[in-house]
Order: C-alpha cells, then sequence, then structure tokens
C-alpha cells in the first residue's frame, strides 16, 4: 500500500518576530530554535513498518524567512537519523508546481501554503499526485510510542465495515498522562460553553468503549489516515480558519464518505505551552463554531449529497451546531468579562465584551458558506482531473525536495552491526555465506538475526548440547575441540575465523553436539535460528535456492576435506561432521 506521511511544520521569524500581516500559526518556532519537529522525527524510530514515504511540509508566517527556514531545515533533515525517504517542501516548491500547472488552465488558484486549511489541503494534493493510496496527518507536536501506529494506521483503510467503506480513519491524542482527555481545569465561566465536558462524553463514546472501529462525528488533524478515493472527492474548506479536522469529518458525511475512529490507533501529543489569552482563544471558538454551524443551516436539497444533522454529530462537535449556540456565546462572554473585571484586568474584560458583537455581526459569514464550499470542491476535482495530463513532470517537482534517501540496507547493517565490538568498517557482503545475496535479501537476514558477544574463553556450545542454529563468525577466533575417544585427552580439531560460518547441518538434523566450540578471543556472532531461517526458505523460493546451494557446497567441501584427514590418520580426531 503506497502510503505518504505529512508532518506540517510552521515556523515564523528570529524570535518569534511577527508583523502586521503575517501568518498567525498557534506553535510557530521562531527560527533560532529547534522547537519540536526533531522530536517527532526521531521518534520515527520506533515504528515496526517503515515502509512509506514522509514528507515535511514546511511553512512560515512571513516569506521573507523561506530561504533561512529552508536552510534550517535541510540541515537538520539531514543531521537527525530518519528511518524512511523524506522530501521537504516550501513556498518555492510550491510556486514551481503552480507555475507548471496554472500554465494552460483557466481557473482560480486553489493551492497556498498560508493558513491551516490550505496547508491541509497540500497533505492531500502532494501524496494525491506521487499516486499515494493514503496519506497518514500528523503534527509535529506528537511523539511515536506506537511501534505498530503505522501497521494500524494501515490495517482498515478502504476495507468494508457492516457494508460501509472505510474512507476515512481518525485516531486520537494521548496527554504526557497517557489520558485521552483534554488537559483543562473546569471553570466558572464555561458554564454555558460546555466544549471540554461535550468532548469528554464524546470521547469516552467514541474512544473509550468498544468496538474498535466506531463512526466518529469529529477528529484529529494530527491522527488522520485518508484514503485516495477521499481525497480526490473532498478537500478542506479553505474558509474554516479552525477546526478544519472535524470541518473535514462533516464535509466527508456530505459527499458520503465514512469516517471511523480506531480506539487502537494513539499518539502522543505534546504542544508548547499556550500563549494566546482565554478571551481571544474563545474568540477562535465563536468564529470556528458560528461558521461551521452556518454549513448545516445553508444546506439544500441536493440528489446527489447527503442531509448533515446536528444531531448526527452530538454530544461534539454537534451540541454547537445548534440553534441556542448565540445565547451560549452571549452568556460565556459575559460571565468571562465579570471575571476578567473582578481580576482587575480591564482590557481583557473589553476584548471579551467585543466577542458578543463580533458573535452579532462579524463572526457570522454573510454569505451561503455550504454553496461555497460546494463550489470550492468542483474546483479542486478539476484540478486533480486535470493533474493526469502531466505524466511525471508534477512528480518530478515534488522529488526534487527529497533531502533523504534512505538506505534501508545500510541502516539495517549499522543496527546490526551496533551490537558488536566491532569499530571498523565490515563489508558483510564480501562474507562468502553473502557474497550471492542481494541487498534486498541480506536486510531480510539482518532482520531475523541476532548478535553474540563471547569473551575469551566463553563456549558456542559444549559436547551433548543441542543448538539448532547458523552461526557466522564477524569477529574474532574460536576453536573447536574433541575429546579423544581412547585417551578423554581434549583436541583441536581446528580454528574458526572471521567470515567464516559453521553449525550448517543443525538446520537438518537434531542431534546432540560431540564437539565443544571455544572463544579464543572476543569473538561477535551473528545468530539466525532455524525456524526464522526456515521460514524465509518456505517464503521465498530464490533465497531459499541460494541458501541451500551455498550451505550443500560448504558441507562438500568440509567432507572433502575430511575424508582426506581420515586417509592420512588413523586417528579420526578430525570427525567434525556434526558442526558443519
Amino acid at each position: 500500500m503506497r502510503t505518504y506521511m505529512v508532518i506540517p511544520t510552521y515556523w515564523s521569524g528570529p524570535d518569534g518576530e511577527w508583523k502586521e500581516g503575517d501568518a498567525v500559526y498557534d506553535h510557530a518556532t521562531p527560527l533560532n530554535e529547534d522547537g519540536t519537529l526533531i522530536r517527532a522525527l526521531r521518534s520515527l524510530q520506533i515504528l515496526d513498518d517503515k515502509n512509506f514515504t514522509l514528507i515535511i511540509l514546511a511553512t512560515v508566517t512571513n516569506n521573507e524567512y523561506v530561504d533561512a527556514m529552508e536552510k534550517k531545515l535541510k540541515k537538520m533533515l539531514k543531521e537527525t537519523e530518519i528511518p524512511v525517504n523524506t522530501i521537504l517542501f516550501t513556498e518555492k516548491n510550491l510556486r514551481a508546481l503552480k507555475k507548471e500547472l496554472y500554465r494552460d488552465l483557466d481557473l482560480p488558484d486553489v493551492l497556498a501554503l498560508r493558513g491551516y486549511s490550505n496547508i491541509r489541503n497540500l497533505c492531500l494534493f502532494i501524496p494525491y499526485i506521487l499516486d499515494a493510496e493514503i496519506a497518514v496527518l500528523i503534527d509535529d507536536d506528537e511523539v511515536f510510542e506506537d511501534p505498530a501506529f503505522i501497521t494500524k494506521a494501515k490495517e482498515f483503510i478502504g476495507k468494508r465495515f457492516y457494508g460501509n467503506t472505510i474512507d476515512g480513519v481518525a485516531g486520537y491524542y494521548l496527554n504526557e498522562d497517557n489520558e485521552y482527555y483534554d488537559k483543562v481545569n473546569i471553570v466558572p465561566w464555561m458554564t454555558y460553553w460546555d466544549r471540554f465536558g461535550g468532548k469528554r462524553e464524546a470521547f469516552d463514546n467514541i474512544i473509550g468503549k468498544e468496538p474498535r472501529l466506531k463512526k466518529t462525528p469529529f477528529a484529529f488533524g494530527g491522527a488522520m489516515v485518508i484514503h485516495r478515493n477521499l481525497m480526490r472527492i473532498v478537500p478542506f474548506d479553505p474558509k474554516v480558519t479552525r477546526g478544519e479536522d472535524t470541518d473535514y469529518v462533516i464535509n466527508s458525511r456530505i459527499f458520503g464518505f465514512n469516517f471511523f475512529l480506531d480506539n487502537e490507533l494513539a499518539i502522543k501529543h505534546l504542544p508548547p505551552p499556550k500563549k494566546h489569552p482565554v478571551w481571544k482563544r474563545f474568540r477562535e471558538d465563536i468564529f470556528r463554531f458560528l461558521y461551521n454551524k452556518s454549513k448545516f443551516d445553508n444546506q439544500s436539497p441536493n440528489t446527489n449529497l447527503h442531509e448533515i444533522k446536528p444531531e448526527d454529530f452530538d454530544p461534539y462537535p454537534g451540541q454547537f451546531m445548534k440553534p441556542d449556540l448565540g445565547d451560549k456565546i452571549f452568556k460565556t462572554n459575559i460571565i468571562l468579562a465579570l471575571n476578567y473585571l473582578a481580576d482587575g484586568d480591564v482590557q481583557a474584560c473589553k476584548e471579551t465584551i467585543n466577542n458578543i458583537y463580533l458573535a452579532r455581526y462579524d463572526a457570522i459569514p454573510h454569505y451561503n458558506t455550504y454553496s461555497t464550499y460546494l463550489e470550492f470542491q468542483k474546483k479542486w476535482r478539476k484540478l486533480l482531473e486535470h493533474t493526469k495530463s502531466f505524466g511525471s513532470v508534477l512528480k518530478d517537482i515534488i522529488l526534487e525536495g527529497q533531502i533523504i534517501t534512505f538506505d534501508k540496507y545500510s541502516f539495517q547493517k549499522k543496527k546490526l552491526l551496533e551490537q558488536t565490538h566491532i569499530k571498523k568498517e565490515i563489508k558483510l557482503e564480501d562474507i562468502d555465506l553473502f557474497k550471492q545475496f542481494t541487498r534486498k535479501e541480506l536486510r531480510r537476514l539482518f532482520f531475523i538475526s541476532e548478535i553474540i558477544n563471547l569473551g575469551k574463553n566463553e563456549f558456542v556450545f559444549k559436547v551433548g548440547e543441542e543448538k539448532s542454529c547458523i552461526f557466522i563468525v564477524l569477529n574474532g577466533v574460536l576453536h573447536v575441540f574433541k575429546k579423544n575417544s581412547m585417551t578423554g585427552e581434549e583436541l583441536l580439531v581446528t580454528e574458526i575465523k572471521q567470515g567464516e560460518h559453521f553449525n550448517e547441518t543443525s538446520l537438518f538434523l537434531s542431534e546432540p553436539h560431540t564437539v565443544s566450540i571455544k572463544a579464543v578471543t572476543s569473538v561477535d556472532l551473528m545468530m539466525i535460528k532455524k525456524e526464522e531461517l526456515m521460514n524465509i526458505i518456505k517464503e521465498n523460493s530464490e533465497l531459499s535456492s541460494k541458501i541451500l546451494w551455498i550451505i550443500s557446497k560448504k558441507l562438500s567441501q568440509r567432507l572433502i576435506q575430511t575424508t582426506k584427514k581420515f586417509s592420512d590418520s588413523h586417528e579420526q580426531t578430525s570427525d567434525v561432521s556434526d558442526i558443519f
């Protein structure tokens, strides 16, 4: 399944410098700081499934900082050990893309790297151009703690569930205490604005109860999985200033697409502290919910579209889509203003009273939000249809931003060798056992291998023990001993050095060993268990042929050597067939 993970990251001028006209984001990282992105990137290492490409979608509050941001991010990405192919996409890449895309197309520009919804649309558009089957949307203030996150993200998307296609999957956030609730204190001014109480009820019903998959009325922008069919039809609404994630669930429902929440798909959310005062954050909520409500109010019957009702989104966000929303806003602002006044903060009190005016005259859209979104959706579909005529041109423009081409072989090899005492570079592909294997095949072997570290005079195994595995000597020297059946004396049979392998016969025979093998220096062994190797042999006929050919060839060579020794000596102390 072709998978792209997209992480938007937001940056500002040094020390958070902001000028009139600059874009506003919650946690834009100043260019003289590292922010939270590097923490998110490092956490990718924990993921079991790394079969995806990462897209870093980078935006800045003012385009005068684009060059500085790009330089900083390129350095950060190259210095961070990212275990997947990684593409950096900035305003420069967007300009090049649009120059080609709109060359002969008479269509309003629907792509922008400014504003949350526009950025989310690029989270869909770029993977779509790259032929993604699914896009996994993550935020830069999150950390992966579940190794199976990507496995779970892919598990249900695109499949059928009780007759419904799973077009989108919502995960959820865990806070620093590993709870799915918002970390807020319920205070008196929230009496009529029970947003967090509504969310808590919704979260308990959808996240906290079985079954694992449920249709959801909400989603989290930093934990969304979107199928190609959905990204092709449903864009984010660029008119929404906040809450674009849950608004996307509403839009999807209009077009008959299904969003399910997976209550096992969780990611740790560790945002920086909020900087804006309460009255300002509440103002953003006012604009957001009044906009959403107007979409419900303005919808008109349409043969091909689905009617949306506030009750379908209860308890959250449905309770804020109903006729009493204006009354809730008024009462809440009055209580909050009195709180500020009691604390002596007159300016905040004035701003809160101003919220009442804005809610009545500015926040309610003076146009049909429903039909406006449908018009935008038509432009979106037309644009995506138009991209088919470009062949690989648009892909090539995006791929020019590829910063990291991840070498899976080198990564797996490095991970393996980190467990040894080897300090200098060692070419595992030059070891006899591995010479015939491709890098992809070697990766399979590295994945099922274990490293055994032995000190001087430690045994790999002794006479009478059974070890059903093959050993490859990566470092050091071992001696093979066998007791003389006549005298009981322990005789040195042979020496095993770096690059050699032994114990192959245990893959075919389960017999106690008649020799002992001991380290005469510090030794690092690569061990592959019989069960693991046999699984590969069953799954991959080409690889199994190579393995069996190499083992049979080595056994033949050793048999010839042993036969020669038998012919030269009456004392059969060189019978080491059981270890080779």
